[in-house]
């Protein structure tokens, strides 16, 4: 693994929370992993869900069990609250596999939204990255188009002034609009 997807990994899962059970995230969505969304249970089947207890695989009828049970708790709340109501947990590697993918995926987008991406700096990467992760491609697009304009400009004190998202915590606003600044030398 290369030592940006490394840092990528790192910075996502410290913004996003890194949770191998299945917990309801704050708009009732069964998510699990680094905010991976599992839209129904044949989405949870697809996983490689363990048992707790013996660590062995999980059947789809126990995967099923555990959807419904997070299913029918109270939306919103810490996702560890969730790890009682479940008996599985998704180890490491797949949780890394299902974050890789959908890294892929961002990027994918991103170099086509930023023709340029690849030649940016590692901080603005990693910045883009973490803002894309949180409000999607076009969301980042049409949400923030000073910022969008500023990217394409490679004038990342800029950046630094527009990327301020609301809703997310102090501190990740912060480290990414470092990561913008980081990248002016």
């Amino acid at each position: 693994m290369s030592d940006f997807m490394e840092k990528l990994r790192h910075l996502i899962k410290g913004g996003e929370g890194c949770i191998d059970h299945m917990y309801l995230d704050t708009v009732a969505k069964v998510t699990v992993g680094v905010g991976n969304m599992l839209p129904n249970v044949a989405a949870a089947q697809a996983l490689p869900f363990l048992l707790r207890d013996s660590g062995s695989s999980a059947s789809p009828s126990e995967i099923a069990q555990d959807f419904e049970s997070v299913t029918e708790q109270e939306p919103a709340k810490v996702a560890s609250r969730y790890k009682q109501y479940t008996q599985l947990y998704l180890p490491e590697g797949a949780i890394d596999d299902l974050l890789d993918r959908r890294i892929e995926g961002f990027e994918r987008r991103l170099r086509d939204d930023f023709p340029d991406y690849d030649g940016y700096p590692e901080s603005v990467r990693l910045a883009l990255m973490d803002m894309v992760f949180n409000l999607g491609n076009r969301g980042l697009i049409t949400k923030f188009p000073s910022l969008t304009r500023a990217v394409r400009e490679n004038d990342w004190a800029e950046c630094a002034a527009q990327c301020r998202r609301r809703g997310i915590a102090d501190s990740r606003n912060e480290e990414v609009r470092n990561l913008f600044l980081m990248a002016l030398g």
